[in-house]
């Protein structure tokens, strides 16, 4: 299956069944725009080193779930999930700068403990393509920023690449 660059896994759907696996495995990092946009929700606190700009990780509760699991299992900022929650269970795999192709392939935590996998059709490939190709963006951008190139350039492609695949 496609989504404009955005490569999925053959035959792999996924339909989310707010079992709260993906939010218990492990702390979202998010970037100051979505910080923002969960900010200007009223939500504050949420960070687990707000003073530490290298850490971006979503503080967890007291059982090691996200700050904005409920107890219904549904997201408390669904509307202004960061990318990486809209991208789960799925992970970015590979991306060929040359074609702008950006491949993701199933999570291996998901593909244990998430009830919403399934054969057939992907509820919606559309929202996680963007999340994906969203994610790549302010990978290229950050690079870019640190070596002091254009996002454009082949070596903060080759450079974003590496940081992907190490993901």
């Amino acid at each position: 299956m496609q989504y404009e660059n955005v490569i999925f896994p053959d035959s792999v759907g996924f339909q989310c069944k707010n079992c709260g696996v993906c939010c218990r495995d492990e702390p979202s990092d998010i970037n100051l725009k979505e910080q923002q946009r969960i900010e200007a929700k009223g939500f504050a606190n949420f960070l687990e080193a707000p003073n530490d700009p290298s850490n971006r990780n979503i503080r967890r509760k007291k059982d090691g779930s996200c700050f904005f699991l409920t107890e219904e299992n549904t997201c408390k900022i669904h509307d202004v999930k960061p990318s990486i929650c809209i991208l789960d269970p799925f992970i970015i795999t590979d991306y060929d700068n040359k074609t702008n192709r950006i491949f993701v392939d199933l999570n291996p935590l998901a593909i244990i403990n998430c009830k919403g996998i399934c054969k057939g059709e992907m509820i919606v490939p559309e929202e996680i393509g963007k999340a994906a190709q969203t994610i790549v963006r302010e990978f290229l951008e950050i690079v870019a920023k640190k070596t002091g190139l254009p996002v454009t350039d082949k070596k903060v492609a080759s450079l974003t690449r590496k940081l992907l695949l190490r993901l």
